[in-house]
């Protein structure tokens, strides 16, 4: 079986970060696990962010390591980054569609007084938000050469995808190869899917896992999962899924022998009322649940701006990272202290006149959207934080008259919030600012 490089990485993070979060789940939402690598580097809490960080590993003390100066886009995304290790300074320049996706990521150095072009990441889209291509490229003197990167391909059935295929680049033929292919099924009403199945290329489509999902309140609470095996699929495992306050999660994985379910692992994830994560952590059962990697974040604050963040690192065996931490115990890894907080708060002037309107607006945990619509149709409502991660979604079918839409906000965090609404095709119907107090 050949190597898939990042299809494969990406695909795996489908299950977990990403499905999890959305209250209408849409198949490969790579842009927001994509997304989520720069997240707490380039702001660090929703409404307020940092332009000066300072960074410090941990030997035996806190010794400085480098600085970090981030500008930001009016709606809160960073423009660029810039790093400055004992005078080694090196950037990063962001560039958004008119949708706030992130479509590249430029990394250069400073040499002889000027930047210089190292390597870039590019992300495409469709229509409907999905995207269609990455690609990973070093800059070689006098041109982009493409090192790693993936196309999808989607089948729609209506606004659902029921198959996704992906190529990767291969370095060696210089060709976009078949990797990966999923098929989703969907039960007859809903958009939450029931089926999973991943075809793996092997010189033609060989199917490898298929998982099969139970829904509670728009979210998965189980999954079973299957390997092919012989030409038949045989039960080889299941996911629980459990929730908790802000977004914190635990997965936990039971393997099936002998007609008997036994704990495996499982993978806790927490969050604070800010959105900021403080732990992450995974188990494996050894007659009771034994952590054997993670890390811990000691989070401070001044009122809402995030001031200070401790990360602590666990690992029960060999050390993650030599002379930084020992096995079995937490240790102090890496400090960051953020300062000169900009607020970042969209300027509702500066949004079209649309007749969308929010209130009460600043919200509690329910508010009302109103908006006028000159024909009946689907409506797709998105929340979306000024980092530019989708917080939430919510579809419903307008009458084509003056709409009074009630929206929950019990589970959405604290901050300023980017309110989009769009028709059935991605066509935007207008934007307006919302806070939740």
């Amino acid at each position: 079986m050949k190597k898939i490089g990042i299809v494969f990485a990406v695909c795996s993070i489908l299950f977990t970060a990403n499905g999890l979060s959305q209250t209408t789940w849409k198949p490969f939402l790579l842009k927001e696990s994509i997304r989520s690598n720069h997240v707490q580097l380039k702001s660090g809490i929703v409404g307020s962010f940092p332009r000066h960080t300072e960074e410090f590993n941990w030997d035996n003390a806190w010794v400085p390591f480098q600085t970090i100066e981030t500008s930001y886009t009016s709606f809160g995304e960073p423009a660029a980054i810039e790093y400055n290790q004992g005078g080694t300074r090196t950037r990063s320049l962001y560039s958004y569609d008119s949708e706030h996706r992130e479509t590249e990521a430029l990394n250069q150095n400073m040499t002889g007084g000027n930047w210089i072009d190292q390597s870039r990441s590019m992300t495409a889209y469709n229509g409907f938000g999905y995207p269609t291509e990455f690609r990973s490229e070093e800059w070689n003197g006098s041109t982009w050469v493409l090192k790693e990167g993936s196309q999808i391909s989607y089948t729609m059935t209506g606004d659902r995808v029921t198959v996704l295929t992906a190529k990767s680049w291969n370095l060696t033929t210089l060709t976009w190869d078949n990797a990966v292919r999923e098929t989703y099924t969907y039960p007859a009403s809903g958009n939450n899917y029931s089926t999973v199945i991943m075809e793996m290329w092997d010189k033609a489509w060989v199917f490898y896992t298929k998982s099969e999902y139970t829904w509670s309140n728009n979210m998965p609470s189980e999954s079973l999962n299957y390997t092919y095996e012989t030409g038949a699929w045989v039960l080889s495992g299941k996911t629980v899924y459990e929730y908790k306050e802000y977004d914190s999660t635990i997965m936990t994985d039971f393997s099936y022998a002998d007609g008997a379910w036994e704990p495996a692992s499982r993978i806790t994830s927490n969050f604070d009322s800010h959105g900021n994560e403080t732990l992450t952590q995974m188990e494996a059962y050894m007659m009771a649940w034994t952590v054997y990697t993670g890390e811990k974040y000691l989070l401070t604050y001044a009122g809402n701006n995030l001031t200070e963040r401790i990360t602590q690192s666990y690992s029960l065996f060999t050390p993650a990272l030599q002379g930084l931490t020992t096995p079995g115990t937490w240790n102090n890894q890496k400090k960051e202290v953020f300062s000169n907080f900009a607020s970042m708060s969209t300027d509702p002037n500066l949004l079209p006149d649309n007749g969308l309107s929010v209130f009460p607006n600043p919200a509690g945990k329910q508010a009302v959207v109103r908006m006028s619509m000159q024909k009946a149709g689907m409506v797709v409502l998105s929340v979306i934080s000024i980092s530019g991660q989708q917080i939430m979604e919510e579809t419903f079918t307008a009458s084509g008259s003056d709409i009074n839409y009630p929206l929950n906000l019990s589970k959405v965090s604290p901050g300023t919030y980017l309110l989009i609404v769009r028709d059935k095709q991605g066509t935007e119907i207008g934007k307006t600012r919302l806070i939740k107090e």
